[in-house]
């Protein structure tokens, strides 16, 4: 049986690393060649830095000029040149600039040389432009996605982390939650709670008990010997008590559960993370994005409010998904009750999608509210550009 030809693979990296590192793991070829810009080499490093099963001799990285067409071409040529005859050669055309893709045909026609050009669509689609065939989808990673794109993330509660008795929280704090009566106290009351002792429950030392009464009467106590919150709104009591009941009952953290576990009806919830907390340089907490949905072809960002008042709410989650999903993922805002107009416009200018459950002019049930939110995240899993 003849040996296998050495494969070598060409990738054009530009602002977004995944469909190069997709291109890589899909083909497995013994040897990569990355051609970066001044202005793209950190992506290209970024690249290399996630490839640890290549040794450096195998991982080559040529500049390539961005702005003077007579070096790109002798770039080009350079390259074509130090390849040696009878290998098999693939280029990963996805990402970088266009001309380049342009440049690199031209020279690799021009001296004869066959090459197996393909294009990895956002959804993960591959298709190879030398047979003019598509084929099936490449395989995602969430955590290489942050890597590749300069994050960790460390910190966040997956959905399949959630207990029994989380869930029994979440159905008895969300019958306060989605009531017109009790939404708003609630809301106020346990926004003041977390600000008062934000440092003890960030710093999981909730080792006293606290307690605050609004002028209402309405109280919230925490009792740290039973791990419980105990509430009393308008006179109707509860008790809470769950291994992630903070996150639940504070910040109005049962909203964005509600939202993951019906999401987790149809991408699972092993594929769904929660309270993802990226950290800046010193370490400190910088931006929190509520769930982040592996689709198996991108990710879906998702910000969670009961309700949007102010436009600043949807600026800042615009640039959170930019910063740390790149220009592959999608963002999706939920909402219980219909936008305000200025921070719906102000999503429909950042190509911010938005989905609210309670419509007075056309009420859902619990299964339409499933399906409709489903739908909603299939379509944006099928869409290619974010603004």
């Amino acid at each position: 049986m003849p040996a296998k030809r050495h494969h070598l693979q060409i990738a054009l990296v530009g602002a977004s690393p995944t469909p190069v590192y997709q291109g890589i793991l899909h083909l497995k070829p013994n040897q990569v060649i990355l051609v970066c810009s001044e202005s793209t080499k950190e992506v290209a490093e970024n690249i290399r830095s996630q490839l640890p099963m290549y040794e450096d001799k195998d991982v080559l990285r040529f500049e390539m000029s961005d702005n003077d067409l007579e070096k790109m071409y002798l770039t080009a040529e350079l390259i074509e040149q130090s390849i040696p005859k009878g290998i098999t050669v693939s280029m990963n055309i996805t990402s970088g600039m266009k001309l380049w893709s342009v440049i690199f045909n031209n020279v690799f026609r021009r001296r004869r040389r066959s090459c197996h050009t393909f294009f990895i669509g956002q959804n993960g689609t591959f298709f190879d432009l030398k047979e003019k065939m598509t084929k099936g989808q490449v395989g995602f990673d969430m955590d290489a996605q942050f890597k590749l794109l300069g994050h960790t993330l460390h910190e966040y509660t997956s959905l399949s982390d959630y207990t029994s008795e989380d869930f029994d929280v979440l159905n008895r704090i969300q019958s306060w939650g989605f009531s017109e009566r009790y939404h708003y106290p609630l809301f106020k009351l346990t926004q003041d709670f977390a600000e008062q002792y934000k440092q003890a429950f960030e710093d999981n030392s909730y080792t006293n008990d606290f307690c605050i009464r609004d002028k209402y009467h309405n109280t919230m106590s925490w009792k740290a010997a039973t791990h419980t919150f105990e509430v009393v709104l308008m006179k109707n009591a509860q008790t809470f008590s769950s291994p992630h009941a903070e996150h639940i009952v504070l910040n109005t953290g049962w909203f964005e559960l509600y939202t993951a576990r019906l999401i987790g009806k149809k991408y699972g919830a092993e594929n769904i993370r929660l309270n993802c907390i990226f950290r800046n340089t010193r370490k400190l907490p910088k931006n929190e994005i509520d769930i982040v949905i592996n689709t198996g072809q991108k990710l879906i960002f998702i910000e969670c409010k009961t309700q949007v008042a102010k436009s600043i709410d949807v600026d800042k989650f615009n640039s959170a998904v930019r910063n740390y999903g790149g220009l592959g993922s999608r963002p999706l805002f939920v909402t219980n009750s219909p936008m305000a107009s200025d921070a719906k416009e102000k999503c429909l200018d950042h190509g911010i999608t938005t989905f609210h459950f309670n419509d007075p002019n056309n009420p859902m049930s619990q299964t339409e509210k499933v399906e409709a939110l489903a739908k909603v995240i299939d379509d944006l899993n099928k869409t290619w550009n974010y603004k």
